[in-house]
């Protein structure tokens, strides 16, 4: 009876032998949670930049389907159409390359898992997002120039930058950092105007086909404005992000060393 009810529990140990050789245990018990963790999170930008070129060709080549099937555009529009179609496919090349660049340089040397999670995965995925908005923007302003250049309205199909909906939330921490501890100290005036700033932008628009005119041609010149202020809101919030993690840094290594004086007396 022993025998038989030894065999029942060591039942999921035997299948795990047969089926696997336990090789996912080992993996498991020998995962490097210190050095190995940078190795790891490298694969995965790389996996997650490949995916992103692919899901936004895919987008791009079904939205130009739809339009040039579906489209009463003349054939001027449709000139300038196949070249806006071929801009749009060659973006999704350095949006790729930004995600996978960046990730790379989390492969550099492990200083300790707090500062891996809290300054470099951060800032890592600030720079992504804010360059990543920064690229879709000049190319949205390449759009505009044609279309004004063409004057009618043209095709513009893009897709996978949803999947940086994940990461998006970490590009707005420094602005929501900082708008909270101003509010503490009620200094609401330039959490206001910080906010005011992070989502600051100038009148624009992507089909311009109502003749060639200054208001368009401003259009088309906010276009390219936007990139810089979206670079320049980028790098505030680097700014901001590294100078508060500098400042909870050094209180969590003073701490430890407060000495406080106290008396005993008998």
């Amino acid at each position: 009876m022993n025998k038989i009810f030894n065999q029942i529990l060591d039942f999921p140990q035997m299948v795990n032998q047969k089926v696997f050789n336990a090789k996912l245990n080992s993996v498991v018990g020998n995962f490097n949670s210190q050095d190995g963790i940078r190795c790891y999170a490298k694969t995965i930008y790389q996996i997650a930049a490949l995916v992103v070129l692919l899901a936004m060709e895919f987008a791009i080549i079904t939205g130009a389907m739809d339009y040039f099937q579906n489209s009463d555009a003349s054939a001027l529009g449709k000139v300038g159409s196949a070249l806006t179609f071929i801009l749009l496919m060659y973006s999704a090349f350095p949006i790729a390359s930004v995600i996978r660049s960046r990730g790379d340089s989390l492969g550099g040397a492990h200083n300790g898992m707090v500062e891996f999670v809290f300054k470099d995965f951060v800032l890592t995925n600030i720079k992504i997002v804010g360059e990543v908005i920064a690229i879709t923007g000049l190319f949205v302003a390449f759009v505009s120039t044609l279309s004004f250049l063409f004057d009618t309205s043209l095709l513009n199909s893009s897709g996978g930058g949803e999947m940086l909906d994940s990461v998006r939330s970490l590009y707005a921490l420094p602005g929501a950092a900082v708008a909270e501890l101003t509010s503490m100290v009620h200094l609401d005036y330039i959490s206001d105007q910080l906010s005011a700033f992070a989502v600051y932008k100038l009148d624009t628009a992507q089909n311009l086909g109502n003749g060639w005119n200054f208001g368009n041609l401003g259009m088309v010149a906010n276009s390219y404005v936007n990139v810089v202020i979206g670079l320049a809101v980028l790098y505030v919030n680097l700014a901001i992000y590294t100078f508060l993690y500098k400042i909870v840094a050094a209180l969590v290594s003073f701490i430890p060393r407060l000495a406080i004086p106290l008396s005993m007396s008998k």
